[in-house]
């Protein structure tokens, strides 16, 4: 097991990490502005989508609190589970990842980031460069590999549910932004699709060029 104080500075450097990358996003949101004209997602999933993000992040920010005051998550938590140090070593390793990929995700989208329900911009273009090279949705990914490793790391079965619950939700959410996408932008997107994966790269066999 991690020493406990050793989790405490952790923790604390995963939450100035996670306030810096979220001042980079809102920064880089209000750049441009939604164009109103163009479609949306379907808006009920969306919102589900947007306030699952924010209980998360409340329940995590909450969670670290009282990690922070109290100490290990068995003290107060009925949730907890026991998890060796490699399982913990890995889930620090998924979170910071996870950290990595929401910080490279944003900077990659620019300022066609949107903190609400998913808008389109105005003069909105697809974005194929850094991340979304490789990955079409790695903001959602990124939230996904965070949640694993949550768990993984202050072994408490809570962050499970959280990561069971957002694959179905980010993989509709994502189908649906999809549709919205390939309406607006039509071949071009369909392209992109072909040569991208949703939430991990895809990997293409040289031997079948």
């Amino acid at each position: 097991m991690l020493n406990v104080f050793l989790m405490k500075v952790l923790i604390v450097l995963g939450i100035v990490t996670f306030l810096a990358i979220w001042i980079k996003y809102m920064r880089l949101s209000r750049m441009r502005k939604a164009a109103p004209e163009m479609p949306a997602p379907f808006r009920p999933l969306a919102l589900v989508t947007v306030v699952f993000d924010r209980v998360f992040i409340i329940v995590s920010l909450g969670f670290a609190i009282l990690f922070l005051l109290r100490g290990y998550p068995d003290m107060f938590l009925p949730f907890s589970c026991h998890l060796d140090l490699p399982l913990q070593l890995i889930g620090l390793a998924l979170s910071f990842a996870g950290i990595h990929l929401s910080w490279w995700a944003i900077a990659s989208f620019g300022e066609f980031n949107e903190p609400r329900c998913a808008h389109l911009k105005q003069g909105h273009k697809i974005i194929k460069t850094g991340i979304y090279h490789y990955i079409r949705h790695p903001q959602y990914a990124s939230k996904m590999l965070a949640y694993l490793g949550f768990f993984l790391f202050f072994k408490d079965f809570l962050f499970m549910l959280i990561f069971l619950s957002s694959v179905p939700l980010f993989h509709f959410q994502a189908k649906s932004e999809e549709k919205l996408l390939s309406q607006v932008f039509g071949e071009e997107y369909r392209s992109y699709q072909a040569t991208s994966g949703m939430f991990l790269p895809l990997i293409h066999s040289r031997q079948m060029k």
